[in-house]
């Protein structure tokens, strides 16, 4: 069955995991970020390498390095949300942050370690609300498991 993707949470954690896999990920202390709008697409894209072959005419397209695509997510302002000032604080800083995105069933989780850059409230205008939009691109491979929220 499909399910939508309402419910979803979104936690940060100003710490990395000290190991990037499950356990790493379930050890770190997370905050909830209130107020998620919509979280986008975080993921990898890769480089493609074109290796041309003369006696057959033809380039083979090869599949080279991957980074990081930028997410961007969206927030309502809510005041005091300690999830929002992390997100912030993480803006402000060169360090790394881990992220987890929690299904809707709340049981599983995407667990994700990068930065957060580009971090801007919302344009003031009559069809817009007070909040904010930050970017996040992934530096490491997404570990899905368990939830742990903390």
């Amino acid at each position: 069955m499909t399910e939508t993707s309402i419910k979803k949470t979104l936690y940060i954690s100003a710490t990395p995991p000290a190991t990037k896999n499950l356990a790493g990920y379930q050890a770190l202390t997370w905050i909830k970020v209130t107020g998620v709008v919509t979280i986008g697409q975080i993921g990898f894209s890769h480089a493609t390498i074109e290796a041309p072959d003369l006696e057959s005419g033809i380039t083979q397209t090869l599949k080279g390095a991957r980074s990081g695509t930028a997410g961007q997510v969206a927030y309502r302002r809510i005041a005091s949300d300690a999830g929002q000032a992390a997100v912030a604080a993480a803006n402000e800083t060169e360090s790394e942050v881990a992220i987890q995105i929690v299904d809707p069933d709340g049981a599983t989780s995407d667990y994700w370690t990068g930065i957060v850059h580009s971090h801007m409230d919302n344009e003031a205008s009559v069809t817009s609300y007070e909040g904010s939009t930050f970017t996040f691109v992934p530096n490491y491979a997404k570990v899905r498991g368990a939830s742990e929220i903390s």
